[in-house]
């Protein structure tokens, strides 16, 4: 379902736009969906000690900070190059993370780029067509995807979205960097629970299943690279949350369809 969202539009206002992403960094600190993701990733990839993370769609950062640190609890060196197609270039706290300077197409990834390809609350944001030329992309490539998602298009997660208006009022005062418009346009002009509410509801109604994900790469078939494709148990999540993950391996390997079991 192709919806417009308010955070895709440039003409929204910058502040709302901060105000809203500032909203989903507090969120993911409060829910489980980064340690959730990085054990699937640990548990799928052949990963070292080291890990390199090229994050695709990057936006304004996302949970990358929780997942450094979920990495770093498993005792694993990690690095990650931020990726936009309109990159926000800023500091980041953490030496690890940086910003690749250049605009960078999800569907058309340099070459010269490396490392394990994420993306996490994005996929939804494409149709189709752009969403299959991004596992493509790293399929010709024969580079590692991992897309992960944090809601998913059920009765349950879409009935959750109607508490975000009140989860706007209670979280916009510990957002970080605090900031008086994120105040006024939540408790004195409530633009931002309705805004957040309704971008948070289209993003429901278009995220992928899992056997949509499937049909995506049923032309990217080859011996030497395997999809997993199926869904994360996540705790305080109603849903389980679709996931997709590519991985070039030997060639005696085979595709693996997998429906994850619950996650504790």
């Amino acid at each position: 379902m192709r919806l417009f969202e308010f955070g895709d539009q440039q003409w929204l206002p910058r502040v709302l736009r901060q105000a809203e992403t500032a909203y989903l960094a507090v969120s993911y600190k409060l829910l489980p969906l980064a340690r959730a993701w990085v054990d699937q990733m640990t548990s799928t990839l052949p990963l070292r000690e080291h890990v390199d993370i090229l994050d695709l769609c990057s936006g304004s950062g996302g949970p990358i900070a929780q997942i450094v640190n979920e990495f770093r609890k498993q005792g694993r060196d990690v690095s990650v190059l931020l990726t936009d197609l309109y990159p926000h270039i800023a500091s980041t706290e953490d030496h690890a993370v940086r910003w690749f300077p250049s605009p960078v197409d999800a569907t058309r990834v340099p070459s010269d780029l490396h490392g394990v390809r994420t993306m996490f609350s994005a996929f939804h944001h494409f149709d189709s067509s752009s969403a299959h030329a991004i596992l493509e992309d790293a399929f010709r490539q024969r580079l590692p995807i991992c897309i992960f998602e944090a809601a998913a298009r059920t009765p349950a997660a879409i009935a959750s979205m109607f508490l975000v208006p009140l989860n706007v009022l209670a979280i916009m005062p510990f957002a970080r960097p605090f900031r008086w418009p994120y105040l006024l346009f939540t408790h004195l002009i409530p633009v931002l629970p309705l805004m957040i509410f309704w971008d948070g509801l289209v993003s429901v109604l278009r995220i992928y299943s899992p056997e949509q994900m499937q049909a995506m790469v049923s032309d990217l078939q080859a011996p030497d690279y395997r999809w997993q494709i199926g869904a994360l148990r996540v705790r305080r999540i109603p849903s389980r949350l679709p996931y997709l993950i590519g991985v070039p391996v030997a060639e005696d390997s085979s595709v693996d369809w997998v429906e994850c079991l619950p996650y504790p």
